[in-house]
């Protein structure tokens, strides 16, 4: 990714009110993508997302499928030029490619490359849309999409994170793709430096953009109990490690525990847009996917689009 340095820097600017608000009614006949709203399909399962204290508009976007086995948080760019609209074409065009007919006829060894064409759909969509706007005026997102069955199979771009909690202990699933990850990533600065750095802002490869994108794909085992958050920056960067695994590790209703996450966030400044998603394995919790098996544990796989 080291060319990445020399040919695409973005710097995720302030948030103001868009030109244009995107329509949510695309995604509801399917499953639910929301801004300003808690949702909790079954107690297994909360998305919540919040404007936060500084911002006077929510670009962050959320899905959860139908089924509640694969879900979605973008992160728009673009203030005035509306990320958020961004963050909408996005997941929509996310939610066409993961129809319940391709993910019906996957095998365990497709789920990756479904995932990587789904988020490389996306791109494009934005990036056809920034094609018809003026220079200058371009938006874009960061996201995250992850599938849950034995084992959670994960792509992003941008730093939307994953984690998981297993048996106490908190795990990073994605890598930030941003200035100061690379940097944290090389040895160079301790995540606890990267959150006061001046560039932390900074992020590298974006949805829309016309540098292009190279998603990753990673896979993790799960057990029954572990605990899968989904992100954006706006939590991760006002809490510690230690803050989210406190909370993960609590006792509480899925629900409960994701207003906390983002209570506390509030608390700690809520200086960005706030939106969590935070869902527990169920024994009994098996995707459609065929050739069961344990998925292997952070495998890294990237595409370019």
């Amino acid at each position: 990714m080291h060319w990445l340095w020399e040919t695409f820097l973005h710097r995720k600017p302030l948030r103001e009110t868009p030109d244009q608000t995107p329509s949510d009614s695309s995604f509801q006949s399917a499953g639910r993508a929301a801004k300003g709203t808690t949702f909790s399909p079954q107690p297994h399962i909360c998305a919540i997302t919040d404007v936060g204290r500084v911002r006077d508009h929510n670009e962050d976007l959320y899905y959860i499928s139908p089924d509640c086995i694969w879900f979605v948080v973008a992160d728009g760019m673009g203030g005035h030029e509306a990320g958020d609209v961004a963050a909408a074409l996005a997941i929509e065009a996310i939610v066409e490619h993961l129809n319940l007919e391709r993910l019906s006829t996957a095998t365990k060894g497709c789920i990756g490359p479904l995932l990587l064409d789904a988020v490389t759909s996306a791109h494009t969509r934005v990036w056809e849309e920034n094609r018809k706007r003026e220079s200058g005026k371009e938006m874009g997102c960061t996201l995250a999409l992850g599938y849950v069955s034995d084992g959670l199979v994960t792509c992003h771009v941008g730093d939307v994170r994953f984690y998981i909690l297993h048996e106490g202990a908190l795990c990073q699933i994605t890598h930030d793709h941003s200035t100061v990850g690379a940097l944290v990533n090389a040895g160079e600065l301790t995540p606890e430096e990267a959150r006061v750095h001046p560039n932390k802002n900074e992020v590298l490869q974006a949805i829309g953009m016309p540098q292009g994108v190279f998603p990753e794909v990673n896979t993790a085992r799960l057990d029954p109990g572990d605990r899968i958050l989904l992100c954006s920056d706006g939590l991760w960067e006002a809490l510690s490690d230690d803050d989210i695994k406190t909370t993960l590790a609590s006792d509480g209703t899925m629900r409960q525990l994701a207003t906390q996450l983002v209570d506390r966030a509030k608390a700690a400044g809520g200086f960005d847009n706030i939106t969590a998603i935070l869902c527990e394995v169920q024994p009994s919790l098996r995707s459609n996917v065929q050739n069961g098996g344990s998925v292997p544990s952070q495998n890294v796989e990237e595409g370019n689009a």
